[in-house]
């Protein structure tokens, strides 16, 4: 029987899975199952775990119907014949030396789970990949030493992923840990983490990293819009089981709001522009709960996790969204609003310009040239800024890039060749030949060659 079960719960992830099996039985340490959970992939993904399960016999492969992370994971521990459990998602990869230090570190010192460092990677365009070292936590003197979370509650602020550790099974398995099950739910190590801590008695934090977390991957679920409320499902499933267990430990209750409005904060900045205004006063309501309830603690948070916490909606209008000087007034009396731009500015303008127009309005999204690229902007297909001088007379068109940039100068002039008379920056400043010639006053007095006076 083989002393440790590494899991690997896989899905979709035909670009990355060889990479991440062939790292784990490159692995020093030999003496291991991986039982790898094919969630009813759609892709080469089953073809490639059923080669590698032919080519090495501690692979053992399992192909079921899509049901979701949580249930994967909880199926792939009752199947686990290991002393020990380690888990590995499909499209990281660990260092051959991983297991063999877990390993030893975990039955050297007793412990019921020990956890690493870790690296932050992307795959670079020529073939090489950047690694970004990322610690468990800043306060150096909670490495190398055996900590008890219901003791030191601080431990709970160490980052919470689940991957870069080695568990005891009968630490699960006894204490009858699982992951949230809830259809469709995302984030369900969160749940996991919480627990594990929770009956742990004895934890180590080491600082190596031996596991490279992927960041690039579009099909992981912080690109998923349709996660927004995945993390508050997560935490309120950890939040019902303090309460079922009656713990009555008050900075628990803290600790998990902060990991909460944490990722709020991260759900809120990832999410598509027209999702963040809702998702905002769900954060207010959230605060305003919590701060009654006597949980919120805002100890541990930056001044500017602070600032958006305490202002969710004000932060998503005048950060996230900006260019509220695009009002229906501005845009009022023009039969088309044309953005010039399909950057970020543009995304932005395009929100504004979609929010305040009227029904009789029509909205285009347009760039210098698309060279046989189809891009979309906020639900529009974007032209070419040469398509819309058919209609130029009875259109506004907004300059959606920074102003006083090269890429603000060339498309001012691009407008200028096709005659296009009424344009505004993203703020709505008018940009006539007052504008232009205010312009060139500037760049002058920068660079020292102004004749004004003052």
């Amino acid at each position: 029987m083989a002393e440790i079960s590494i899991l690997v719960p896989v899905y979709n992830v035909e670009k990355y899975l060889s990479a991440c099996l062939d790292s784990i039985l490159q692995q020093t340490y030999t003496d291991f199952e991986v039982i790898c959970m094919d969630d009813g992939s759609t892709d080469r993904s089953g073809d490639i775990l059923d080669a590698y399960a032919g080519k090495d016999e501690r692979i053992r492969v399992i192909h079921k119907a899509n049901a979701g992370y949580g249930e994967t994971m909880n199926a792939a521990m009752q199947l686990a014949k290991g002393n020990y459990i380690g888990i590995v998602e499909s499209d990281d990869t660990i260092e051959y030396d991983m297991y063999q230090v877990l390993y030893d570190t975990i039955t050297e010192y007793g412990l019921d789970l020990v956890k690493t460092d870790f690296y932050a990677v992307w795959d670079n365009k020529d073939g090489t990949v950047r690694k970004q070292y990322c610690c468990l936590t800043n306060d150096s003197e909670m490495y190398h030493s055996v900590i008890s979370p219901c003791v030191q509650t601080t431990a709970y602020l160490a980052e919470k992923f689940t991957w870069n550790a080695l568990y005891k099974k009968e630490l699960i398995m006894g204490n009858n840990i699982r992951y949230n099950e809830t259809p469709g739910a995302s984030y369900q190590d969160n749940g996991f983490w919480f627990q594990t801590f929770y009956w742990a008695k004895r934890i180590m934090f080491l600082d190596r990293a031996f596991y490279n977390y992927r960041q690039d991957n579009v099909l992981s679920s912080v690109h998923d819009n349709q996660k927004v409320y995945a993390m508050k499902n997560e935490f309120d499933f950890i939040r019902k089981f303090m309460v079922s267990y009656r713990i009555a430990a008050i900075e628990l209750y803290q600790i998990c709001f902060h990991w909460r409005m944490l990722a709020y904060i991260g759900t809120l900045e990832r999410i598509d522009l027209p999702l963040k205004p809702g998702f905002a006063k769900t954060i207010e309501e959230e605060r305003v709960f919590y701060e009654e309830q006597k949980e919120a603690c805002y100890d541990y948070m930056t001044e500017k996790q602070l600032s958006i916490i305490k202002n969710p909606v004000t932060y998503v209008e005048e950060v996230l969204i900006r260019f509220g000087e695009i009002t229906g007034k501005v845009i009022s009396g023009y039969e088309n609003i044309i953005v010039y731009g399909a950057g970020e500015y543009g995304e932005r303008v395009t929100y504004r310009v979609k929010a305040q127009k009227t029904d009789a309005q029509t909205v285009k999204v347009a760039v210098t040239e698309l060279k046989g690229k189809g891009i979309v902007c906020q639900g529009e297909t974007v032209c070419e800024i040469a398509e819309c001088i058919r209609d130029k007379e009875s259109s506004l068109v907004i300059l959606a890039v920074k102003e006083g940039s090269a890429a603000f100068s060339e498309m001012l002039s691009t407008l200028r060749k096709l005659q296009f008379s009424n344009i505004i920056t993203a703020s709505a400043k008018e940009i006539d030949e007052k504008y232009v010639n205010e312009g060139k006053d500037r760049m002058e007095d920068k660079s020292g060659t102004g004749t004004g006076t003052d």
